[in-house]
């Protein structure tokens, strides 16, 4: 029996107006998403967070990258997610990045 997917169109920004953008981002967070990242992104949105960005091969082929709306700390930080703080206003404020490559980011 199939368990459902861990993220619904709930834990979405209204940034993704076009049900093909919908569709690719929660494909992506539920089957490709480093783990460790999909549990850090679970505690975000139950905290009323929302993904406003999901992409691919960057900073490494094969990874993932979500991007947040709101800002997060450094609570889940851990051996397996690596927490930094950029808080450059032409880049992101923070990120968790993985310890095994591909490196997958969580920016906001």
């Amino acid at each position: 029996m199939a368990h459902p997917p861990m993220f619904t169109e709930a834990c979405l920004d209204t940034s993704f107006a076009r049900t093909s953008e919908r569709r690719e981002a929660l494909a992506l967070l539920n089957t490709r998403l480093h783990p460790v990242l999909q549990k850090i992104v679970a505690a975000e949105v139950a905290s009323g967070n929302r993904v406003n960005g999901v992409g691919i091969d960057w900073p490494d082929l094969g990874s993932v990258h979500v991007t947040m709306g709101k800002h997060f700390g450094d609570r889940h930080a851990s051996a397996d997610a690596a927490f930094s703080l950029c808080d450059d206003p032409h880049y992101w404020h923070a990120d968790y990045s993985t310890a095994d490559k591909p490196r997958h980011l969580l920016i906001c």
